[in-house]
């Protein structure tokens, strides 16, 4: 047992170095990408952003790493960690910013079909957070309800109880609404179907086969929904309604 013990405390002290020698080396690293950044060499504060990504995910990290993938003309690249940063952090107005100029020097200018108006206001609304913000929400605002139940089961003033019954409808319907857009963002997270074409060119096939029709050309950094993958092949759609086959090699899932 003792020896079980001193198992169990050396592993946890050796975790507790390695944690802090990890997070010493990400602040530095990250310093060092932001000087080289300042410095104009791009080249270099790319490269150590890529290392930083490895020890973890983050919207600030996204949006630096593609800042500098931007300048260094890698577009592709940059647009797909443009999105991945706004997957993070959703309502970040800087990044919606650089990702929507990153998108007006792309080559494929495509129409985008608009929603419904509603749904469009829907989406827009669970996108002012993230799917922990949301989770947040959800918590505090059923507690909140807990509380004014509670009130209106044992308070004495009726005007007391009038007022926790009708507000705690309110706290309700809050509550209920945030949790569905933290399990809609959650979601749309772990199951996005959607990938950002990374070579510079690439003709949609009319079947996932090189012998296949010509549809249309596709050139990098455009934005595509990946329905089903077959053989090396992806079928996608993009926003103007149009379908294709493509090499799945071309493209990166967001």
């Amino acid at each position: 047992m003792k020896r079980v013990k001193l198992i169990l405390v050396i592993s946890f002290t050796l975790f507790t170095i390695y944690t802090g020698f990890a997070q010493q080396s990400v602040a530095q690293l990250w310093q060092e990408a932001e000087k080289y950044y300042a410095e104009q060499q791009y080249d270099k504060a790319a490269e150590i952003y890529a290392q930083i990504c490895e020890f973890g995910e983050s919207a600030p990290l996204y949006y630096n790493y593609a800042n500098a993938l931007f300048k260094l003309n890698q577009l592709g690249k940059a647009i797909l960690y443009y999105e991945r940063a706004l997957q993070l952090d959703p309502s970040n107005a800087d990044i919606k910013n650089n990702l929507e100029f990153a998108y007006s020097t792309q080559r494929d200018k495509i129409d985008v079909i608009q929603p419904f108006f509603a749904k469009k206001w829907l989406v827009s609304l669970g996108n002012l957070f993230n799917s922990n913000a949301w989770a947040y929400i959800s918590i505090v605002s059923f507690i909140i309800t807990l509380i004014l139940i509670m009130l209106y089961l044992f308070g004495r003033l009726l005007w007391i109880r009038k007022t926790a019954f009708f507000t705690a409808f309110v706290a309700l319907f809050i509550t209920i609404v945030s949790f569905s857009y933290a399990f809609y963002t959650k979601n749309k997270v772990l199951n996005n179907s959607y990938a950002i074409v990374m070579s510079g060119s690439v003709t949609l096939k009319s079947s996932p086969d090189i012998s296949g029709t010509d549809m249309f050309n596709l050139h990098e950094g455009a934005k595509v929904n990946v329905k089903q993958e077959l053989s090396g092949w992806s079928e996608v759609s993009i926003s103007d309604g149009r379908v294709g086959w493509l090499p799945t090699s071309d493209i990166e899932n967001i």
